[in-house]
């Protein structure tokens, strides 16, 4: 099983393991002292130790579905600072991400995705994709890291059998995909940051045999999702940034150590609106006046 890793650690990056501190210049430039930083970094931990989130908390769940669907699994990360590691493998901890327009993304645009990916499988102690990416296999990944994985994807559904892909960014040749369906997020519970691993355990939980892409599995997926699909959109409330800074300042008051990403989600919820680049200026503002 493949996840994705979390931008949420159990400790502060280490010096210099920061995309946003790499300097201007070519990625080729950035990749390859990024990767020589990694090699000077002391320290470290399991990974299974560092990530932390929603998201994250959830694999325990999926790796018990998978073993009592009749696997053995392996959980690997993808990752936007390491590559392809084993979970259980040590590494100091970081701040990258493949996400776009974030304090720490790796690149601006899809191709800069696929050329940093590239590159990291070079980095101390990445795993090879094409290697280890064999079915039966299970992928969970949001959009850019799956824009970012997508040649070893193409090449793993040329080559291999019983790959079932949880999320993604497209359909691709020889592997079978479950897209992120908000609609599903009322029925199978939590929120929408963890909905691929919720739908990738539901979808363990209803194989009979050890068959990740069981055709009688899919059938019976369509018709249950049919029947609970559930439209959540809505129009939230758009704020300036004197309102954001506030309600940041606010959230912070009662939780000095709320993420950015959760504080972002807890104005969503709440049912206002700001774009993602801007709410992520606005938070460095308010910790930085703090």
């Amino acid at each position: 099983m493949v996840v994705t890793c979390s931008d949420r650690k159990s400790e502060a990056p280490q010096v210099g393991l920061r995309a946003r501190d790499l300097p201007k210049a070519g990625l080729d430039v950035r990749s390859a002292m990024w990767c020589s930083r990694l090699g000077g970094a002391g320290g470290g931990r399991p990974l299974t130790g560092l990530y932390r989130g929603e998201s994250w908390s959830l694999v325990p769940d999926v790796m018990a579905s998978a073993q009592q669907a009749g696997f053995t699994p392996r959980l690997l990360v993808a990752s936007a600072g390491l590559g392809l590691r084993d979970a259980n493998s040590l590494a100091p901890a970081y701040a990258a991400t493949f996400a776009l327009r974030q304090e720490d993304s790796v690149g601006e645009t899809a191709a800069d995705l696929r050329e940093w990916w590239h590159t990291l499988h070079a980095a101390p102690g990445a795993l090879d994709p094409d290697k280890e990416l064999r079915g039966p296999l299970l992928l969970v990944l949001s959009h850019a890291y799956a824009t970012a994985m997508s040649a070893n994807i193409e090449a793993l559904g040329r080559r291999s059998s019983d790959v079932l892909l949880v999320g993604g960014a497209g359909d691709i040749a020889g592997i079978t995909r479950l897209p992120a369906d908000r609609g599903l997020r009322a029925a199978l519970g939590g929120t929408a940051t963890g909905l691929t691993m919720r739908m990738a355990q539901h979808w363990l939980a209803g194989l009979t045999r050890p068959s990740l892409t069981c055709s009688a599995r899919m059938r019976e997926w369509q018709t249950w999702a049919d029947d609970v699909r559930h439209d959540e959109s809505w129009a939230r409330q758009p704020l300036d940034d004197r309102e954001v800074l506030q309600f940041i300042r606010e959230a912070r008051a009662g939780d000095p150590g709320m993420s950015r990403t959760r504080a972002l989600r807890k104005l969503r919820d709440s049912g206002k609106a700001c774009e993602q680049s801007r709410f992520a200026v606005l938070y460095r503002r308010v910790v930085t006046e703090s």
